[in-house]
């Protein structure tokens, strides 16, 4: 009964955002399309201020899948209005946490220990609080500084709420709107947000990524911590760093924002294409930047294994799309099982530019517009589960390389691994 009590409120709950942005959204049309351009620009400003804050709200209020949905929208500076990306980077690493007592008792419970037993020192405020968990800094009984991700207990009920609430909305936009169908999108989802709730396989996968990228001069990933390992528990050491979104401490270690963009992207084209294993959620508050440009990828917990006719599919629609060669993206995405409603070359690179390549920031709604008629023409109607943790990748990385300023794209920066893939 409770189950079913907390997932009416929670759609109601979306239902009802939903519905106040929409028509908010039509009546600012309505009144913009009367007022002079600079007046018009300024209610549209206050609008998307609003909504923002808006889903802001319902993101830290519903925690969960909302929180990782605005945690990537907060990167899309390409495409959304500065409003929403200032809004929702917030949600990166400031999600509000959970009290100290419920993380004490989280722990206590996964090693059936107190906490002062496991712990020289263990700070009660949190460095960081995300989606699923919240991360303290520790120090352990040998002096090791170390990092302590801590699972919310009620996260487990209400993931499994949430799926279920996407796989209906989902459900009924695409019977309404077949231009729309987006099941394989929440079905991968729903295969893999489950997996990021088991720590031990986080920990495992930490461990292949680190032994994959140990030759790599300019990446990190943080040892896992032997024997500290638990379900809701998982302890790494503890790596100094500033966080990607702050602007002055990042570029004190990494002055030139194209080479850091460039060392970001390279460090995923290795894992996609050479390794076929890959951090499938860089957002910027799972990247560090060290002295030297070097690059600290944190939280693997949604990790991709990438299938090698998969893996070679795509590093063909990576040379078809730098190359700008309609003829290899079409046979690329027949490879990889993508289908869009229309193949002709112009339709083609005209949806290749929206989704990979990178775009100035105008604020304002004609590049919008200009995203929504495009994508209205030419949908993606097909896309095999696999392929959607990939798309979701490339699409962080975009957003984190438009607001770098690289003057490359993601899929541009991935050609020397896309080659190196293809000649094997």
């Amino acid at each position: 009964m409770f189950e079913t009590v907390s997932r009416l409120r929670r759609s109601a709950r979306v239902a009802r955002t939903a519905g106040r942005m929409y028509f908010g959204y039509k009546r600012t049309q309505r009144e913009a399309a009367k007022l002079p351009p600079a007046e018009a620009a300024a209610a549209w400003e206050v609008r998307h201020e609003q909504f923002a804050e808006a889903l802001y709200r319902l993101a830290t209020d519903l925690r969960g899948l909302y929180i990782k949905s605005g945690q990537f929208l907060g990167t899309r500076t390409d495409l959304l209005p500065a409003a929403y990306t200032r809004s929702l980077s917030r949600l990166q690493d400031a999600v509000p946490p959970h009290p100290f007592g419920v993380v004490r008792q989280t722990v206590e419970e996964q090693f059936g220990a107190a906490l002062e037993d496991l712990f020289a020192s263990f700070e009660e405020v949190p460095i960081a609080a995300a989606s699923l968990a919240q991360v303290h800094r520790a120090r352990l009984p040998d002096g090791r500084d170390v990092v302590v991700k801590v699972q919310y207990p009620e996260v487990e009920g209400l993931v499994r709420l949430d799926v279920r609430n996407l796989r209906t909305l989902v459900g009924l936009v695409a019977r309404l709107e077949r231009n729309f169908d987006y099941r394989a999108v929440v079905n991968e989802i729903a295969k893999q947000v489950p997996l990021e709730l088991d720590f031990e396989r986080e920990a495992e996968m930490t461990r292949r990524v680190r032994a994959n990228l140990a030759h790599l001069p300019g990446v990190v990933v943080p040892a896992v911590v032997d024997g500290y390992v638990r379900p809701k528990v998982l302890v790494t050491e503890y790596v100094e760093g500033a966080r990607l979104l702050d602007a002055e401490q990042r570029d004190a270690h990494a002055p030139d924002r194209a080479a850091l963009a460039g060392a970001i992207t390279s460090a995923y084209g290795h894992q996609i294409m050479v390794d076929g294993l890959f951090q499938a959620d860089p957002h910027p508050g799972n990247i560090l930047v060290l002295p030297g440009g070097r690059v600290a990828l944190l939280d693997f917990g949604l990790t991709k294994e990438l299938p090698e006719a998969a893996r070679r599919g795509f590093a063909r629609l990576v040379l078809g799309t730098a190359n700008r060669d309609p003829e290899a993206i079409r046979a690329a995405f027949r490879e990889l099982g993508v289908r869009l409603r229309n193949e002709e070359p112009e339709a083609l690179l005209a949806t290749l530019a929206i989704l990979f390549e990178p775009r100035p920031i105008d604020g304002g709604q004609g590049e919008l517009r200009e995203r929504n008629r495009v994508m209205r023409a030419n949908p993606v109607e097909q896309i095999p589960g696999d392929l959607v943790l990939l798309g979701r990748v490339i699409g962080l990385l975009r957003g984190v390389c438009a607001s770098l300023g690289a003057p490359l794209s993601p899929m541009q920066m991935l050609r020397p691994f896309a080659e190196r893939a293809l000649s094997r």
